[in-house]
């Protein structure tokens, strides 16, 4: 016999792990299978949105419902990126907001509380939260449950412009970090890693866009981009033209071997690489390679730079790549690059990472 869970869990209603796998039971206790466990949840949830789940009013009044129901009907529609860390997030706001919550219950307070207790000095990640919390309570207003958005109420948190530019010694580091493990030996995933991280600096798209890139995108006139976070406002497209350097990344992506359908980023059964895998490869290769940089620099007896290799989110490629192109072929070429409607969106990437060069003002010397 199901019953209601005594403990809290990610996973949502009528949602069970049984064999490897998620099954989702309904109203008559029939099972469905979903997707294996190691599928992930995000895969989870797109699998439940086959399925109609009916449920009484209580149930629909309660905080893990309204998240339940809101992951169902919206995550969908936005990029893979994006319902990964949603998925993630309003797990976590249910763990807290438990079935005792009714939606009706949760006041600005209750919100600002729970941002204060857990980010309170990570106020871009408060930020994050306090968009989806108001994205949760758009759904239950017009699902009839509430008439406010609780989470407008909540004043965000003052972020810190990020400035952080890769130097080229940095960048170099991480690839070399990325290509082998701490043994020296190359890594399964290391030559995929190289060609993810060239890609991002060449190309300067987004980590989601290079992911989501097919062979038939490319050809030898170039590789096709639609940006996926731009599709609704810009619709932008984009035909980065082929180049001898370009054209050697591209073919180190296929490992010595014709592909002609199917993801350049691909596991080594030729699967699409996950959001969440770049991601841990890419924060792996930055501590690899400080703790490479750390070693050189105790042997020779220098003092480390506290910020050599720190702080670095595989996003700042982007920046890296936009600001190189302004300093090489001006603001447009950067701009163009960037796939941007306006020069003020590139300067957000470029201004504060630029370095302005500039002349001294002439001392005049008593001779």
């Amino acid at each position: 016999m199901i019953g209601r869970r005594k403990n809290a869990s990610p996973l949502p209603a009528r949602v069970y792990e049984k064999h490897g796998s998620w099954w989702f039971v309904d109203t008559r206790r029939k099972w469905f299978k979903l997707c294996r466990v190691t599928d992930g949840l995000t895969t989870l949830y797109a699998e439940l949105a086959k399925f109609t789940r009916e449920s009484d009013d209580k149930e629909l009044d309660t905080m893990p419902s309204l998240i339940d129901d809101w992951l169902l009907k919206k995550l969908g529609k936005y990029a893979l990126s994006t319902r990964e860390d949603y998925r993630r997030m309003a797990t976590f706001i249910r763990s807290e907001f438990d079935g005792e919550w009714l939606v009706t219950d949760v006041k600005p307070t209750h919100i600002a509380r729970f941002l204060d207790k857990h980010f309170e000095a990570k106020p871009n990640t408060s930020n994050k939260y306090r968009a989806l919390f108001s994205l949760l309570f758009a759904h239950a207003v017009r699902k009839g449950l509430r008439d406010s958005n609780p989470a407008s109420e909540v004043q965000g948190a003052i972020e810190r412009k990020r400035d952080r530019y890769i130097s080229d010694a940095e960048f170099y580091a991480i690839r070399a970090a990325a290509m082998t493990g701490r043994d020296g030996r190359v890594t399964e995933s290391g030559n995929t890693i190289v060609c993810l991280i060239d890609l991002a600096y060449q190309t300067a798209q987004r980590i989601s866009d290079l992911l989501a890139l097919n062979w038939q995108d490319v050809s030898d006139e170039g590789i096709f981009f639609k940006p996926a976070k731009t599709v609704n406002s810009s619709g932008v497209r984009m035909l980065i033209e082929m180049t001898p350097d370009l054209r050697a990344t591209i073919d180190s992506a296929k490992g010595g071997k014709v592909k002609a359908i199917g993801p350049v980023i691909c596991t080594q059964t030729g699967n699409r690489f996950a959001y969440s895998g770049a991601q841990s490869a890419w924060k792996r290769a930055c501590q690899r390679a400080r703790e490479k940089y750390e070693e050189a620099c105790n042997k020779s007896g220098v003092e480390p730079d506290a910020q050599f290799l720190r702080d670095l989110h595989f996003h700042d490629l982007r920046a890296k790549a936009l600001t190189d192109m302004k300093r090489l072929e001006g603001a447009d070429a950067a701009q163009a690059l960037g796939g941007h409607t306006t020069a003020e969106m590139t300067a957000h990437y470029t201004k504060s990472r630029a370095v302005e060069r500039v002349s001294p003002v002439p001392l005049k010397r008593a001779s």
